[in-house]
């Protein structure tokens, strides 16, 4: 009997340990590396440091459930305008990119930079999830906002001291066309690689650009002034492919999700700060600041926004339901 009560308890000793070592296998997920691309080189990220933290944060915040991000390179690799293409077709699983990129698949993503709102208030009242809805229409999973420590700033090689352009020649892109007409000014539209040239051979008498960091580029060597107050919110973003974020464990996706939402907390702090120290180095270098009166500074943000819904709106109606919620 004590043999047989022996072996009897060896046996169940034997089927708990397999038991609970199956257990263990089956909760550990199957390891998944994420290709990340990015709309811009490597070390020309318009809103640091949100690649590179975006990048490291998945690496860090994955290793518990078996997820891991590995950069694949920028617009080397394809055009920034076939981002959201690519994501569908699988050829890399995230994008950090920016919503002027992405309208021709998802039009609604153009009022992106009009999103007031902070990320963490988006997610509460429900605006985020909406743009999410949209962009998971075309197969895409909406993750976070990489750049709201941030907004659009003019540039000028004339010393202006009011919102008119009238008799002045803009570089723009497409986002910008709808400042142009407000303001009086002429509108170019220029590759960014050309900006130096065309400020220094005169060919356009400013611009607008996402940010404060006009420093990688030297054109504060051929731009003397930071014109106006800044407006709107740089709508660089992260997205990723819906099938692959289907594909991915639950607790996979779970620690992506609260990644993402630390990551807009961190990327805000650090681009408030920034900003702030790229102005001082700036003006160290020689640029002045224009600041227009309170007057001519109201009248001008709020033509900013008037302009940019209507041009939205024009792209997709159904961002009169975001609009809704930002105000």
């Amino acid at each position: 009997m004590k043999n047989r009560s022996s072996v009897f308890l060896v046996a169940v000793l034997v089927a708990l340990i397999v038991f609970g070592m199956g257990n263990l296998v089956n909760a550990a997920p199957k390891a998944e590396e994420l290709k990340i691309w990015s709309a811009w080189p490597e070390k020309a990220d318009p809103s640091t440091p949100g690649l590179q933290l975006l990048i490291s944060m998945i690496n860090e915040k994955g290793k518990a459930v078996n997820l891991k991000a590995r950069y694949v390179g920028g617009p080397e690799v394809f055009n920034p305008f076939e981002g959201a293409a690519s994501l569908q077709k699988g050829v890399v699983d995230i994008e950090y990119t920016a919503g002027a990129y992405t309208t021709g698949v998802v039009p609604e993503s153009d009022a992106i930079k009009l999103m007031k709102a902070k990320p963490w208030d988006d997610r509460k009242s429900g605006a985020f999830a909406l743009m999410n809805k949209w962009f998971e229409e075309k197969g895409l999973e909406f993750l976070a906002r990489a750049s709201t420590g941030q907004g659009f700033q003019g540039y000028l090689t004339k010393n202006v001291t009011k919102p008119d352009l009238k008799g002045l020649t803009m570089r723009v892109v497409p986002i910008y066309v709808p400042l142009i007409k407000a303001l009086g000014a002429t509108g170019v539209n220029t590759a960014g690689g050309e900006v130096y040239t065309a400020l220094e051979r005169g060919t356009v008498d400013g611009f607008w650009w996402g940010g404060r960091e006009i420093r990688t580029w030297g054109w504060q060597e051929v731009c003397k002034y930071i014109w106006g107050p800044p407006f709107w919110t740089v709508d660089v973003y992260v997205m990723m492919s819906k099938k692959k974020w289907d594909s991915l464990d639950p607790a996979q996706r779970d620690v992506l999700t609260k990644a993402m939402m630390e990551y807009e907390h961190m990327t805000y702090d650090a681009q408030i700060k920034g900003q702030a120290d790229i102005t001082k180095d700036l003006l160290a270098k020689g640029m002045k600041e224009i600041k227009f009166s309170p007057a001519d500074e109201k009248w001008y943000i709020n033509m900013a926004y008037t302009e940019g819904w209507k041009a939205a709106l024009q792209k997709s109606p159904r961002v009169k339901e975001l609009q809704a919620l930002e105000k």
